[in-house]
């Protein structure tokens, strides 16, 4: 098996190094009709107390052009916003400064057409309607000093926007203020100002790389009239992408003495030793991942222990009580280790420390040695596609040309337009060179044909291994290797750099690993790739079949996949491109949300169930997007915290908290909760429902859906009424049976099934 991976890791490096390439394309004698852009979502990401809103967009263009966006919204600052060559999943910010309903516009235009799309942005979360400020104009200058460890500022530019500045100083990200003098060791910057105790915002930026790796925010009447910024450093980090600069020059010059000495060696930072294989005992039985109860947790959102406002470990630990009582046997965790983002994790700032907002190793270990004293196995989040910007590994690449980490990721010399990935091209300006970022600008790909990132990997993953955890979920497996324009994802590499990967652990006894592939699930789920992969299809086809009232081929065709169980089933996550929450794309439809829960807990053999599904989470009060999707959990009515915390949560609450809580579900009888909970222990209870071999019985487009598990002798059936009326059960299924288990069948014999009801036999 080790030559095998050698061979494997041979066959990547001889398909070409991480500079990517590609011929140019052919001439298109007739080209086809210009395809205007379409905008396939406009979201509010994040709104804050301070009156800050971050509005996003998803894009595509079937004609592969650049495309320019303008994002408006009106009575904020500024009063717009203009990209070019613009990309889904960068933010763009704006400034209110008043509670109160906004019109946002997105215009999108390819040159020839353009697309408009509107949204109304609701905002409740400014603290209190103070007067408009009364300026003193004591500080008509902010003078801005940008310190940079080589000392070359040729172009550097300021982003600037906010209530505090003059309109005229407003800027794009295209058309950054250049310095106003560039000094012996500084670039200076001077920006009049005409509101002193208003909102100055602003990003010192190369091409696409930010430095520092945040938006820079502050009040001139509060903070002063100097600001030093200082590459990669900052005074103090705000909430998400936001930071604050030094105001004192002495703590500048300090804290750029301190990156000095390590610029080009900031990896000395990090733990890149091999790692050798040290399984820890474990209790859980052989294969419990062939049936486990999986439940997704977004670490930050599930429940804040020290008053912070932020979801925490101490917190999970805390709720694990109420976790194996709901009858989970096994945990995803969304990203624990250090980030940049300050958020969802998915900026890897140091693959083996764990994010500090959560708490230290000692609580993290304490976590899983209670999960697994409640029975509860933990895979975690692994990001191998790409690093943070700020990763250590990153900053030392982006250092000079010649660094030894430089082939780490992808570098070319100049940006490829004809490279086009979801709308717009991935490649990043930078000072030293444009490198490849399939998601944004600040999550660098690492060039995964280079055998040192593999081994790197490899390395980490055995060190969380030796931690306790049990396996891994692989995060955007689906773009691991690009091959040239039109061939950016779902690539044949994709799969060897993952069987190559699980080549790494394979000392390891008992671990889980699953993958996110999207575009290549079937593949991926081999035995000589992934081995396992969320099957996004059959989640949406589950949701689409309740909504007809029938057995759609589109879900009986997925259950009849011969690696099926290779497969696990999910309804929706913490991904707007998998679905919004249940609640939401049911439109609180119960009846249909419990058919929707019973199918995919009982048709998977591992299903994974998202945080807060099981009692009716809705999306975010006025957030759209993912935010909406990664809230504080609803532990119970309260307006401020619903038990989450003891103070106001980092995001706004579910939309629905006030009566999907689990205080009041559990005190419910017949509640979604006590579904979900019926449905996890008759897993347990027959095994056979995970370790079978599935068989439908059912015709496509049938109101009631029949499937058996068989094993040896033993075989078990499960009828679910998509319909709103009585179906008759066919008595070749039904002969001599034993009911299991009954959900909402009023019938006491297995001959007819009421609608919209479930019903398990043997």
């Amino acid at each position: 098996m080790r030559y095998l991976s050698l061979c494997l890791l041979w066959l990547l490096v001889a398909c070409g190094g991480g500079n990517g390439g590609g011929s140019p394309k052919p001439p298109q004698p007739n080209p086809p009709k210009n395809t205007a852009p379409a905008v396939s979502a406009f979201n509010v990401d994040s709104i804050s107390q301070q009156g800050l809103v971050q509005l996003s967009w998803q894009i595509s263009d079937a004609d592969n052009d650049a495309l320019t966006c303008e994002v408006s919204m009106s009575s904020a600052e500024p009063a717009s916003r203009s990209l070019s060559n613009c990309q889904s999943g960068q933010a763009v910010t704006f400034q209110v400064s008043a509670n109160g309903s906004y019109s946002a516009t997105l215009r999108v235009s390819d040159g020839t057409a353009q697309t408009t799309q509107n949204r109304l942005v609701a905002v409740t979360q400014i603290a209190s309607a103070n007067p408009d400020p009364v300026p003193s104009n004591e500080i008509e200058v902010m003078k801005v000093y940008y310190l940079h460890s080589s000392e070359r500022y040729a172009g550097w530019g300021l982003h600037l926007w906010g209530e505090a500045i003059e309109p005229q100083m407003e800027t794009t990200w295209q058309t950054p203020l250049p310095p106003t003098r560039i000094e012996s060791d500084y670039a200076y910057w001077e920006v009049p100002i005409q509101d002193e105790t208003a909102i100055f915002s602003f990003i010192v930026h190369f091409g696409d790389l930010k430095s520092p790796n945040y938006d820079l925010i502050l009040r001139p009447s509060e903070f002063g009239d100097t600001v030093w910024v200082v590459e990669d450093r900052v005074a103090a980090i705000g909430a998400g992408i936001t930071a604050t600069p030094f105001a004192d020059e002495a703590e500048a010059r300090a804290a750029l003495a301190e990156l000095r000495a390590t610029k080009g060696n900031a990896v000395a930072a990090l733990d890149l030793s091999t790692v050798p294989v040290n399984q820890p005992a474990s209790t859980h039985p052989e294969g419990w991942y062939e049936s486990a109860n999986w439940m997704e947790i977004y670490v930050r959102g599930y429940q804040d222990s020290d008053g912070d406002g932020i979801g925490d470990f101490n917190g999970l630990t805390e709720r694990l009580p109420y976790l194996a009582e709901l009858g989970i046997t096994g945990l995803w965790l969304m990203p624990i280790m250090e980030s940049a983002d300050n958020d969802h994790g998915y900026e890897t700032q140091d693959y083996r420390a764990v994010e500090s907002d959560y708490g230290t190793m000692a609580d993290f270990e304490r976590l899983l040695a209670e999960a697994e004293r409640y029975g509860i196995a933990i895979i975690i989040d692994y990001v191998v596609n790409h690093a943070a910007s700020q990763n250590p590994l990153f900053l030392d690449a982006a250092s000079s040309a010649d660094n030894a980490y430089r082939d780490w990721f992808i570098w070319r010399d100049t940006v490829a337009n004809d490279w086009q990935l979801w709308g717009r091209t991935p490649w990043r300006n930078s000072q030293y060179g444009v490198y490849y970022g399939a998601f944004t600008d600040r999550m660098p790909d690492f060039n995964l044909r280079n055998p040192d990132v593999i081994a790197y990997h490899q390395n980490s993953m055995r060190f969380w291994l030796n931690k306790g955890v049990d396996g891994f979920r692989f995060d955007a497996v689906g773009v691991l290797v690009e091959n040239g324009p039109g061939r950016l994802e779902n690539q044949p590499e994709n799969l060897d750099i993952m069987h190559v990967l699980r080549e790494g652990v394979q000392d390891y006894d008992n671990i889980y690993i699953v993958c996110e592939a999207p575009g290549q699930f079937r593949q991926m789920a081999s035995p000589s790739a992934c081995g396992a992969a969320f099957n996004f299809a059959a989640g949406h086809a589950i949701l689409d079949s309740v909504r007809a009232q029938r057995a759609l081929p589109s879900m009986t065709n997925e259950m009849r996949e011969a690696n099926h169980d290779a497969m696990p089933l999910i309804l929706a996550n913490h991904d707007a491109f998998a679905g919004v929450r249940i609640y939401n794309q049911l439109n609180g439809n119960m009846g249909q949300y419990r058919l929707a829960a019973a199918t995919y807990l009982l048709a998977s053999n591992a299903p994974f169930t998202y945080y807060g599904e099981e009692i009716g989470l809705a999306g975010g009060n006025g957030l759209q997007g993912d935010h909406a999707l990664r809230t504080p959990m609803s532990w119970n009515n309260n307006a401020q915290h619903a038990g989450f915390s003891t103070r106001t949560p980092f995001r706004a609450l579910s939309a629905n908290f006030a009566q999907n809580n689990v205080e009041a579900q559990s005190a419910e009888s017949d509640s979604l909760y006590h579904w979900y909970q019926s449905l996890y222990a008759l897993r347990q209870a027959q095994p056979i429902l995970s370790t079978g071999e599935i068989t439908v019985h059912s015709a496509d487009n049938a109101p009631v859906l029949v499937f058996s598990r068989e094993l040896g002798d033993d075989r078990v059936y499960v009828a679910i009424n998509y319909s709103m009326d009585t179906q008759a059960l066919p008595a070749e299924f039904t002969d001599a049976s034993t009911v299991l288990w009954s959900g909402l069948n009023l019938n006491t014999e297995v001959t007819m099934l009421a609608d919209q009801s479930v019903l398990v036999w043997r």
